[in-house]
């Protein structure tokens, strides 16, 4: 994958804006979804799936309105996923999340979609040029994401699942249906986001180097959840990312 590097003074204008928007987002995933959404050419929408209270939608409508400016649907039932529940306690999170949208200047480029991924399904007609999956993390409920919204997905469109590491429902789900797919023609990842460029698999050397970036992913969820000094784990994020593009 080679697109240009977010620009300096882009970078430091959503580091700025996302900073204390609570989200569970890294800067080099922030710095992915928006690299991708400024490569979209209009083929397609950019869909969200589990917004919360608009982090990555941050990054991803700034990356769109620096591009083509492709439309961003953010859908999200807004009563918080499993783990955010407890008990009886109600959850609300749209008016923060409209808040945060606002106050970054992307409210007209994006549309929030205020139900289930199931229900926006049964009533979205557009197709998708960039899908990204960060709903129910829960494996029956990453994998009726991804049956519902792939078939939209255009033809050199993207996938990105987040939570591929320490998740078991999205890493299966990248592992089943992603890394050893045939309907991919680029897989990588960053950090614990894993991306797939839709298109026919080619050739008996894609399947192997498939199993290579498994066996990179793999690893790097075993170093994720080993506590090291911060350098150290900086140091192997970097070397996972040259290892990755060394074998391309």
């Amino acid at each position: 994958m080679n697109f240009p590097p977010v620009p300096p003074e882009a970078r430091r204008e959503l580091l700025a804006l996302t900073e204390k928007v609570e989200g569970w987002l890294t800067v080099e995933e922030g710095e992915l979804l928006y690299q991708l959404a400024r490569a979209c050419t209009g083929k397609g929408v950019i869909v969200e799936i589990g917004s919360f209270k608009g982090k990555s939608t941050i990054w991803l409508a700034k990356g769109a309105m620096a591009g083509a400016g492709v439309h961003v649907f953010a859908i999200d039932p807004h009563t918080g996923s499993p783990e955010h529940r407890h008990g009886e306690q109600q959850v609300w999170t749209y008016d923060q999340f409209v808040a945060n949208l606002q106050r970054a200047g992307v409210h007209e480029i994006v549309t929030p979609v205020v139900a289930t991924s199931a229900e926006a399904a049964e009533r979205f007609d557009q197709p998708v040029e960039l899908l990204f999956i960060d709903g129910d993390h829960r494996y029956e409920m990453v994998r009726q994401d991804f049956d519902l919204w792939f078939p939209r997905l255009v033809e050199g469109g993207y996938l990105l699942l987040h939570d591929t590491i320490r998740w078991e429902g999205p890493r299966r789900v990248a592992q089943e249906s992603v890394y050893f797919s045939p309907q991919f023609r680029t897989v990588g990842f960053v950090h614990s986001i894993t991306f797939a460029q839709k298109g026919a698999l080619q050739g008996s050397f894609p399947v192997w180097h498939r199993r290579y970036l498994w066996l990179l992913h793999a690893l790097y969820d075993r170093l994720s959840a080993i506590r090291v000094p911060p350098a150290l784990k900086r140091t192997a994020k970097a070397l996972f990312v040259r290892l990755q593009f060394r074998a391309r």
